[in-house]
């Protein structure tokens, strides 16, 4: 019986200690979260709620913007201040190249794009159409070309290159294709529905009767079957990527145009948007960005307290989707959120996350079905991906 006992007590002590840490200290929930209910159909709680945060009249006044970036890339925002939350703003004017480059062509078609082309000389990139006619061939070599941004004024009406596109204002939606759609050898689009999708954006509805290059082995296009799946990436383009502009750590397109336009196809190629440095939490966190990872619609509200004392003030009130994303900045006068942001599911409490850095919180650390995508801290700007420690536990 003695024996029994200890053993007991032994058990109890080992989930005791492998439990201590689940709190919203120091925890590292990473296994997959649900969002459960009670009996009453009310949301389960981390059960840490706190209950000195008080609600008073101005509680649900929100006290700074924010932006809802939903699943197709599309978004909308509260109406009290700036929508930039990233201390990275990318100038998408700048090349990186030259004013004027000398293309030699590769291959046609590329390895993963309509070319493979050479840029005065240097290492080969792949490049698409820009506009549909004239053509470039596979031997028209060292022909100069002026290197733009995709978002560059010179090419509506007014500028020096008005008349090279049919529909230069949707260079928007190729610069969302660019970043949304996967062309890699697991996915079932491929360079050549990018490619058909471009065309059908700058040039407008065509008949496609030339399609030898839009596959790596000539004559391998179904135009039931490709034409379809190109739609799909038009249509996608069209729905979503209405103003869309690349941030840090994305790709902008560069616009290729020769002298004698007229005669010579305009090319595309992509260039690499450099991600900003960062850092651990340093100081108080003012700007976040959190996904939730849920399948179902649920309103969601963000409160932290006002200026630190007891009472809350809300800083995001929306109705959010599976793999949404909710950014925010603090309402604090110094650009902060304090001590907690606290998360309300529908009416009820759900979980706060720390953002006095006393957590070095980051991306890829969650509270149930609420993880942080993005942030920055005061004194260390942009947060690193959030590292658990080796012991940790999970409430859900």
């Amino acid at each position: 019986m003695k024996q029994f006992t200890k053993l007991s007590l032994l058990l109890v002590l080992i989930i005791f200690a492998s439990c201590q840490s689940e709190s919203t200290q120091d925890n590292g929930e990473q296994q997959q979260a649900e969002l459960r209910f009670d009996e009453r159909g009310m949301v389960v709680s981390d059960g840490e709620e706190d209950k000195e945060l008080t609600f008073n009249g101005k509680s649900e006044e929100l006290a700074t913007s924010f932006t809802v970036a939903q699943r197709g890339g599309g978004h909308h925002g509260g109406d009290n201040g700036n929508d930039d939350y990233s201390d990275c703003t990318p100038d998408l004017l700048d090349t990186g190249y030259n004013t004027t480059v000398n293309i030699e062509v590769i291959d046609k078609p590329g390895t993963n794009g309509y070319f493979d082309i050479s840029i005065d000389g240097a290492d080969i990139v792949q490049a698409y159409c820009s506009d549909r006619l004239p053509s470039l061939g596979a031997d028209d070599d060292f022909i100069d070309f002026t290197v733009i941004s995709s978002y560059d004024t010179a090419i509506l009406a007014g500028g020096a290159f008005e008349d090279v596109y049919t529909n230069p204002q949707n260079f928007d939606k190729v610069n969302w294709i660019l970043n949304n759609i996967d062309i890699s050898a697991e996915s079932q689009y491929k360079y050549g529905h990018v490619q058909y999708a471009i065309w059908k954006l700058i040039e407008g509805p065509y008949n496609n009767d030339f399609t030898d290059f839009l596959t790596p082995i000539p004559g391998d296009w179904n135009k039931v079957i490709d034409n379809a799946l190109g739609d799909e990436i038009y249509d996608a383009a069209v729905a979503n990527g209405e103003g869309y502009t690349p941030g840090c750590g994305e790709k902008v397109g560069l616009l290729l145009i020769p002298a004698d336009y007229h005669n010579v196809q305009a090319l595309l190629i992509s260039k690499e948007i450099p991600a900003p440095e960062c850092n651990d939490c340093v100081g108080k966190v003012n700007q976040i960005t959190f996904k939730w990872d849920w399948p179902n619609d649920y309103r969601v509200r963000l409160y932290q307290r006002h200026e630190n004392t007891c009472y809350a003030t809300k800083i995001f009130d929306g109705v959010v989707g599976l793999d949404d994303e909710m950014s925010v900045s603090g309402a604090n006068s110094n650009g902060t959120f304090g001590k907690w942001i606290y998360v309300y599911v529908g009416n009820c409490y759900y979980t706060k996350f720390k953002t006095n850095c006393h957590l070095n919180i980051g991306p890829g650390y969650k509270r149930g079905v609420v993880e942080v995508v993005s942030g920055t801290s005061t004194l260390g700007g942009e947060l690193c991906e959030y590292e658990p420690p080796t012991y940790w536990c999970w409430w859900w």
